[in-house]
């Protein structure tokens, strides 16, 4: 199960952890203004989305890439290939 919602979802339980952790950290009552856990939530899941949607881009840059690299590769090879047909016939 591999797609944008579970990997926002992980990264809106992250939000919220961040947000529980602070108030413990200070030593408050852990669900005080409930709120504030919704916008720490929805803002970690926008980061979450982001990065799901940045990393899909990468991989399709780094894919072309890696497919324009083959391709100059094999245009190489052929290119020698045929200097090296050239070079025995003209000995």
């Amino acid at each position: 199960m591999s797609g944008v919602v579970p990997y926002v979802a992980g990264w809106i339980g992250f939000g919220f952890t961040v947000r529980v952790v602070a108030l413990a950290i200070q030593q408050k009552p852990l669900l005080q203004k409930p709120i504030t856990h919704a916008i720490s939530a929805g803002f970690f899941g926008g980061v979450g989305s982001y990065l799901y949607y940045l990393e899909k881009r990468q991989l399709e840059l780094i894919q072309k890439r890696k497919h324009t690299l083959l391709e100059n590769r094999r245009r190489k090879r052929e290119f020698e290939e045929a200097k090296a047909k050239e070079h025995a016939m003209a000995a």
